[in-house]
């Protein structure tokens, strides 16, 4: 006898083994290979004359529960009892995981998982191979081993087909046979079918399983599609000066504004050659001195709209998706004018129109230059803005210099500390025959560009030849400004250096100076305690309209009496609308109310009319000869629920605390002054209840703490169901039973913990954190996860998780459900549900928030992208309706091993109205996901195997 005992859950010692003990070894295996002998003699495969293939070791021990194209060699397995099949490594670990751990305790854990990943690989390379060529082929069915010959001692005695041995008679005989009559051909005793072990589906056909791969083609197509139009969104989205996110998908810098660089409403001023404050002030040609010109973007529609476009926009710092298509150039058509470093403010700005820019075009002395059209006019006058109410005027003048002596013109004084560049358009007399012409020829008479400090020290920037800009047109040019010249005080003259006071003529029209901001504005104290005050501002205009980008926690330190000072604000039409996240929680109550609505009419008219059975009371133990019955119970841990249970009550309180804190209601007790908005109050009132609805189902449901989890199995035949927690379900509704890991039930603990966080309550309370950029996208993700969550359920992620995983199913098996859930019926009529459902929730929501009319064209493309994206998610919603990704999930203990069985929930509907396809719609395939005390007792017993 051996000094060291040995156990079957770890690996065995080396031990020297005795003659007695090698001996009985040796006796032992020469008895089970005479028993495997005894069952199934291969004959050793020789030509045959009639043509028919003889049997062959390959073919004869190969898996019986793999299809015949993935050629699994398979051993024979004693546990298999009255079955005696040959199985592979991957069905046996799958059958008897327990058995085959204690067989492979030789191999180290990574060996296995690395043995199981191989076998996933080849199976599913296999599967789909075959299936790409046609060749798929079930297990059991006409494979191989229908074209050979068996022995007589493993031939059915019946059919003479392959046969499975029987205990009863000891003789062999298929399953069709052997059940044909629920009782044994040979010897008469009864042996009725239960459970699922005989029960085998109708295969859905190839082009089914074709059309199930090109569904998940389509939907990971289109999930890529998405993902990558988003992140190019975020990427190339629009950056501005004071940090909003521009409004609507793909946003464009397509606003081109002039604003008065010296003031705002108010609120701030420009000055220290930083960005102007906002709300900016539109230019106005009178009174404006300095202004900017750059390109802009919306950020608040609502804003926008209801200032009559005076606020509610930002300029433009870069644009990645436009500047490969639009140039930088004011004098460009359609420009995009980036308000970057290098950007700048026009302390000089003449159009030579009447009345006269005096604030903007302070010239000191202009000698024989007069403003007429006698050259011409420059007929692509640059970027002036068209926005807000400001408009340009027609370009009709010039300033044309003839005259005698002298040809000049300078500026006062202009401050461009920090060098800018001089912007105008140039044209020399044209050469012509005419001697009436207004515009003499200038044959000679080049053009200098200086810059003075005194009226008598000038410096030549740039010589500009006759030759080069004579012609019928203005040519544009931007000068750069010497360092030299960079003062508070620098004067510029246009000088003609010598001509011919006969001829010689030239014009210059829409003269600009545009002075750099301080190169380093955007790191600047000065910069960002101006970025701040603008932001405080906005918020202020935002709550005065009531536009989406004030939150009630916005509103307690508004001061409405300012409101006044708001451009176009007008107390009299008051212009506030539900916001986003208030219609979340407002769709999400319509979502509550339906379904109750729904479930009443269902219980009242479906429920009934299910095919009605009368079940007998079983009670546990009360088998009746080879009808047994059992009462499971689940595995409950208190430790588990009362873990998750404080989750939630921490994860509840926290976004409570936070709301309460940011709102300072405290101030409301202490006789502080406070402002509580009514309509606030009751969307914070409907949000509360839609999360705390939410984890009393979890904690009732899903972790059943208030009483133990009993699961019934009755196989009688007037019975022939299983019963938890007060449902009946019929065995003959249950369609497949699995084994799932821990890691399986982490993942499905993980999915409905994060689908009981409160959502309607976190929507909310993340406008106290005030997120810009793409963070602001979290508000949308919680409302919509709250409408989700009460459309499909607390169990929304875990059914998409599920939905996921049978959308990259490569089994064969699988995809073979997948084809069946593509041929259910009543997918048409939920196209139709889903597209009405899409419709009116987004032209509710659009009508809701509108703030422009929408017209005829924008309202139809939008009603059309509602029916295509609406339909297809109602059909898919129908597909998977046919496959077990419906969860109904009891969470009793820690994540450990557990039982997946999937079975038919079918609805009877009494076709009210013609209704015919209203059972299909409303039957689903449940997984039943519970983890019981005696788990192998519960799949032998569901399984048939039980004797």
């Amino acid at each position: 006898m051996s000094l060291h005992p040995r156990s079957s859950l770890v690996h065995p010692v080396s031990v020297i083994e005795t003659a007695a003990e090698e001996a009985n070894r040796k006796l032992r295996e020469a008895k089970r290979l005479k028993q495997k002998l005894s069952r199934i003699a291969p004959i050793p495969n020789t030509d045959s004359s009639d043509g028919k293939q003889e049997i062959d070791d390959e073919i004869l021990e190969r898996c019986t529960r793999c299809p015949p194209h993935r050629k699994r060699r398979g051993v024979f397995r004693p546990l298999i009892g009255n079955d005696g099949e040959f199985l592979c490594d991957s069905c046996y670990q799958k059958e008897f995981p327990a058995t085959a751990f204690l067989e492979e305790t030789n191999k180290s854990s990574w060996q296995r998982r690395g043995s199981n990943i191989a076998d996933k690989i080849r199976n599913g390379a296999s599967d789909m191979v075959a299936d790409v060529f046609g060749k798929t082929e079930l297990p059991g069915h006409e494979d191989e081993r229908s074209n050979i010959d068996f022995p007589s001692e493993v031939e059915c005695r019946m059919c003479l087909d392959k046969g499975i041995f029987r205990r009863c008679c000891s003789s062999y005989y298929c399953h069709p046979c052997y059940y044909q009559r629920e009782s044994c051909p040979g010897c008469e005793q009864e042996v009725p079918l239960t459970g699922i072990a005989a029960k085998r589906e109708d295969h859905p056909g190839k082009l089914a399983v074709r059309l199930s791969w090109a569904v998940s083609a389509l939907i990971t197509t289109l999930t890529l599609i998405i993902l990558f139009m988003y992140y190019w969104n975020e990427v190339t989205s629009p950056m501005t000066v004071m940090g909003h996110s521009c409004r609507g998908f793909f946003p464009r810098c397509e606003l081109t504004v002039c604003i008065d660089f010296d003031g705002g409403y108010g609120y701030g001023e420009g000055g220290s050659w930083m960005p102007a404050a906002e709300p900016y002030r539109t230019c106005n040609r009178e009174t404006t001195t300095n202004q900017v010109v750059a390109s802009a973007c919306i950020y608040d529609n609502e804003m926008y709209a209801w200032s009559n476009k005076l606020i509610g926009y930002d300029l433009c710092t870069s644009s990645l998706r436009e500047e490969h298509s639009k140039q930088n150039d004011v004098s460009s058509v359609n420009p995009l004018l980036l308000y970057a470093e290098s950007a700048g403010v026009y302390v000089f700005d003449d159009d030579f129109e009447i009345p006269l820019r005096l604030a903007s075009a302070p010239w000191h002395e202009i000698i024989n230059g007069d403003y007429s059209d006698a050259c011409g006019v420059n007929s692509a006058s640059p970027a002036r803005g068209n926005h807000g109410g400001y408009q340009p005027v027609e370009n009709k003048n010039a300033l044309v210099f003839t005259g005698v002596h002298t040809r000049h013109a300078t500026t006062e004084g202009i401050a461009v500390p920090y060098g800018g560049a001089v912007e105008f358009y140039l044209k020399m007399g044209p050469l012509s025959n005419d001697p009436y012409a207004k515009c003499k020829p200038a044959y000679d008479g080049d053009v200098a560009l200086e810059f003075c400090f005194n009226h008598d020290e000038c410096t030549e920037i740039m010589l500009l030849k006759t030759w080069k800009y004579r012609g019928e047109s203005f040519h544009f040019l931007s000068i750069e400004i010497p360092q030299r010249a960079w003062t508070n005080h620098t004067r510029f003259r246009f000088r003609q250096l010598s001509f011919d006071a006969s001829r010689d003529h030239w014009a210059i029209d829409d003269v600009r100076i545009r002075a750099n901001l301080h190169p380093g504005w955007r790191e600047s104290s000065v910069f960002s305690e101006r970025k701040k005050v603008s932001g405080i501002d906005i918020q202020q205009a935002a709550c005065c309209y009531g536009s989406d980008k004030c939150s009630i926690f916005d509103q307690k330190d508004t001061n409405f009496l300012k409101c006044e000072s708001v451009p176009e604000f007008n107390r009299d039409e008051p212009l506030s609308r539900m916001k986003s996240s208030e219609l979340y929680i407002l769709f999400s109550l319509l979502a509550v109310f339906a379904k109750i609505a729904y479930h009443r009419v269902y219980d009242h008219y479906v429920s009934v009319s299910r095919s009605e059975r009368t079940f007998k009371s079983a009670q546990p133990g009360a088998a009746s000869g080879q009808f047994p019955n059992m009462m499971f119970h689940a595995v409950t841990q208190l430790t588990w629920q009362y873990t998750i249970a404080s989750i939630f009550g921490i994860l509840l309180v926290g976004v409570l605390l936070r709301f309460f804190w940011s709102l300072d209601l405290a101030r409301c007790f202490t006789g502080e002054a406070c402002y509580i908005d009514g309509s606030s109050v009751f969307v914070f009132g409907m949000a509360m209840g839609l999360d705390l609805r939410v984890i009393k189902t979890i904690l009732c449901r899903v972790l059943v703490i208030e009483r133990p989890v009993e699961f019934l199995v009755d196989l009688h035949p007037d019975n022939s169901l299983m019963q938890i927690e007060g449902k009946h379900i019929p065995l003959g509704d249950v369609t497949a039973i699995k084994r799932k890991n821990a890691g399986f039930m982490w993942i499905m603990s993980i999915c409905y913990v994060v689908g009981g966080f409160p959502f309607a309550l976190g929507s909310l309370t993340l406008r106290s954190y005030h997120l810009h950029g793409s963070s602001e996208i979290l508000y949308t993700i919680f409302g919509l996860a709250s409408l989700f969550r009460e459309m499909f359920g607390v169990a929304f992620i875990a059914k998409f998780f599920l939905s996921t995983q049978w959308i990259f199913a490569f089994g064969q098996d699988d995809r073979e459900d997948f084809g069946r859930a593509l041929k259910r019926k009543g997918l048409m009529q939920q196209f139709v549900i889903g597209a009405s459902l899409t419709s009116i929730i987004v032209m509710i929501a659009i009508f809701a928030r509108r703030v422009d009319n929408l017209n005829a064209w924008d309202g139809l493309i939008a009603f059309a992208s509602c029916i295509v994206f609406g339909g297809l998610i109602g059909v898919l919603v129908g597909i998977m309706q046919g496959l077990p990704v419906v969860p109904e999930a009891y969470l009793t203990c820690w994540p450990s091993a557990c039982y997946c069985i999937s079975y038919n929930d079918r609805a009877h509907c009494p076709c009210l109205f013609s209704c015919t396809s209203c059972g299909d719609m409303n039957s689903r395939r449940v997984m039943l996901i519970l983890t019981v005390e005696e788990m192998f007792a519960l799949k032998k017993i569901l399984s048939g195997t039980t004797t």
